[in-house]
């Protein structure tokens, strides 16, 4: 019978009274790196505060199972977020700003792979469908844009444009990305959820420079489902 995990919480660019705060809240301890603890078997819940994308990298990898980027959260979604986290094998929550900038789909795939040995080709696969359903859940979801449409420069330089006039909005920017992965002996379930109005896929009549997202994630994945209102797709592969 595998161990239990322990479920512990940490944080990087966070004020520790904070931490101590919601650890108390939740239930969780404070996980120190030099403590008594089994790598094998912990969890770590990381929140991320400022000035930590530069480190960002280092900590896609066990023990750390979640990451939430707190932003201006009050302590109750936090919490929120943390129980999310706590009742997932890989759980991430991140602001669409903040989303834009990271490369979420290669990191959250080390982390699975830093679990599961996964072959090239699961690993091209899944990097693959999870970085389009990030896209989406960027662009179309929370941004709320329109895809770039004719194939002409132009047409790209608008969507620059319009990319950049969105992410300033700071409604938009931070609204959030949540990714959660579950793991058991025969597949990977990503489900990557925006707070956009929905977003449903259209049927593609003609060449257009995007729009083909979900051709790619239903070529890259054993199925997927598109849920609640278009706001989630969900994605499972076989490895």
């Amino acid at each position: 019978m595998a161990p239990t995990p322990t479920v512990a919480l940490h944080c990087l660019g966070f004020p520790t009274e904070r931490l101590q705060q919601l650890s108390r809240a939740s239930g969780l301890p404070v996980w120190h790196s030099e403590g008594d603890w089994n790598d094998s078997t912990t969890r770590v819940v990381l929140l991320l505060g400022h000035a930590w994308e530069d480190q960002a990298a280092s900590y896609f990898a066990l023990p750390y199972s979640a990451w939430i980027e707190v932003a201006a959260l009050a302590d109750q979604p936090i919490l929120e977020l943390v129980e999310r986290a706590v009742a997932a094998s890989f759980y991430a929550s991140f602001t669409t700003i903040t989303a834009n900038r990271l490369n979420l789909a290669g990191q959250i795939l080390v982390a699975i792979a830093a679990q599961r040995p996964l072959s090239e080709v699961c690993r091209d696969n899944i990097e693959l469908a999870l970085h389009e359903a990030l896209c989406n859940a960027l662009l179309h979801g929370n941004l709320q844009m329109d895809g770039i449409g004719d194939l002409s420069v132009d047409a790209l330089e608008r969507f620059s444009r319009n990319l950049m006039h969105r992410i300033a909005d700071h409604d938009l920017a931070n609204r959030r990305i949540d990714i959660i992965c579950e793991i058991d002996t025969v597949s990977v379930t990503i489900d990557v959820s925006d707070q956009g109005g929905g977003y449903i896929p259209k049927p593609i009549t003609e060449p257009k420079a995007s729009g083909r997202g979900f051709e790619l994630i239903a070529a890259s994945c054993l199925s997927y489902q598109v849920l609640d209102g278009g706001r989630r797709v969900s994605m499972r592969f076989l490895v």
